[in-house]
């Protein structure tokens, strides 16, 4: 009497829909009415940022009509995927059953965590729930290749500042090994697992968890970035940022500066001052930031970064300073230059904590530490200046 299938959306435009979606379609064969249990329902109302920021986020779980889902995923020009899930008939009674306890008032909501608590792994605690927990002892014996992070840079990476920023955000807690079953936060490795796995029924016969997978929807090709099929370090790509910000300072602020024209010499400290004010400031805003979430919210995935270590909050007292000496003022330059050199030193010294305590220091924040260091070491206090110097040679009698 009743069918279940597992729909999963693609990346979509916004950020938050670009890891895909999911949701249990359950149709009802005596009238052929199709609903789909969506668990990955949010309000941008009721203080969301303030929410978001805090890790306080609700989600909610909605029935709704399938093909009115579906009309706006098309809309969207999003792909959209169908399994068959098959389980006892017992089984299916009594997932819809708890499906639309869920879906009370009273029931609906729960906490939402990126990698713990959303869409996919609401669905797939279900599933497993369905078969006894056989999906979780499974899942959990296959390890898999990448980290959390690692299949998060799937997604992310062709927006470099999101993904910079994303990885900045996160500490060393997405960075150990996982398993099938943790990285089934991703619907659409939900969808692969199902569709891999077999489970064993009262009468002892494996039974494929899913078939039959039919695309109801093809996004355009080119219409945004695909998702990668194995993970991509960004790690040179923010090396070579750091070095031409760090060079294009150089070039301006000592080269250029050392110019025997006055006018040059104010106009390469003005290009220095201003592209240190703004790379300054983002690191300042975005440190802020990550301090707030680690003393005052609940995104643990934040916790025990260690990126505060070498991109601090006194980092917009830094593009301030570097503004002031943008304008003429000498002291204000010489004063952000000693930052750079602190934070080069202290940054060097958390690479090479790194590189002894391999097992300890776990983060792969490598992206970070390398876009920043050229950036601190071409803004300090190091002479650079002296390789732009012109040598005199000094005559004497004995020349001649």
């Amino acid at each position: 009497m009743l069918d279940i299938h597992l729909t999963t959306m693609g990346k979509g435009d916004p950020l938050y829909v670009w890891f895909g979606h999911t949701g249990l379609v359950v149709t009802d064969k005596r009238d052929n009415r199709s609903v789909m249990y969506d668990y990955g329902i949010f309000s941008f109302d009721d203080d969301f940022y303030q929410t978001f920021a805090m890790g306080r986020l609700n989600y909610e779980v909605w029935a709704t009509s399938a093909e009115a889902r579906y009309d706006l995923a098309r809309r969207e020009n999003r792909e959209i995927s169908n399994i068959t899930i098959h389980l006892p008939d017992a089984a299916k009674l009594e997932l819809v059953r708890f499906l639309n306890y869920n879906i009370q008032p009273e029931n609906s909501t729960y906490l939402y965590h990126h990698y713990r608590e959303n869409c996919s792994t609401r669905i797939r605690d279900m599933i497993d729930k369905a078969v006894d927990g056989q999906f979780q002892a499974w899942a959990r014996a296959i390890p898999m290749e990448e980290t959390l992070r690692q299949l998060v840079m799937r997604h992310t990476y062709a927006s470099p500042f999101i993904d910079w920023t994303l990885n900045f955000l996160q500490s060393g807690s997405i960075d150990k090994p996982i398993t099938l079953w943790e990285a089934m936060f991703l619907p659409a490795v939900l969808e692969q697992a199902l569709l891999d796995f077999s489970y064993i029924d009262g009468s002892g016969n494996a039974v494929p968890m899913a078939t039959d997978r039919k695309i109801i929807n093809s996004a355009t090709v080119g219409a945004r970035a695909p998702v990668l099929d194995s993970f991509t370090s960004m790690t040179l790509p923010g090396l070579w940022f750091g070095l031409l910000v760090g060079l294009v300072s150089l070039l301006f602020g000592r080269a250029i500066a050392s110019s025997q024209f006055k006018s040059l010499q104010r106009f390469g400290h003005l290009v220095e001052g201003l592209l240190g004010f703004v790379w300054a400031m983002t690191v300042g805003i975005l440190s802020s930031l990550l301090l707030f979430m680690m003393v005052a919210s609940s995104h643990d995935v934040t916790y025990f970064n260690e990126n505060i270590i070498f991109a601090t909050p006194w980092a917009i007292v830094m593009a301030v300073q570097s503004l002031r000496g943008a304008f003429g003022k000498e002291a204000a330059r010489k004063r952000f230059r000693q930052a750079n050199t602190i934070m080069a030193i202290l940054i060097g010294t958390t690479i090479v904590m790194k590189v002894i305590f391999l097992d300890l220091l776990v983060q792969q924040n490598w992206q970070i530490l390398l876009t920043l260091l050229p950036m601190y070491l071409c803004n300090s206090s190091i002479p650079f200046e002296r390789l732009f110097e012109r040598k005199h040679r000094i005559l004497d009698d004995s020349d001649w």
